[in-house]
């Protein structure tokens, strides 16, 4: 029972630790940023009103 229940955990740790990498590896943290968090912050900024101009 107590042996189910380490390789289970450890499978859970495998399969974390191999996401984490594939996230690491190819950059898929930045990526969602650029392509999905960054557009949305710029249309909220661009619609705001600006006391002064650059």
């Amino acid at each position: 029972m107590v042996l189910k229940i380490i390789l289970i955990v450890l499978a859970v740790i495998v399969v974390l630790f191999a996401l984490l990498f594939c996230v690491y590896f190819f950059n898929l943290d930045m990526k969602l940023i650029v392509n999905v968090i960054a557009p949305m912050l710029e249309k909220y900024h661009d619609k705001k009103k600006h006391d002064q101009y650059v």
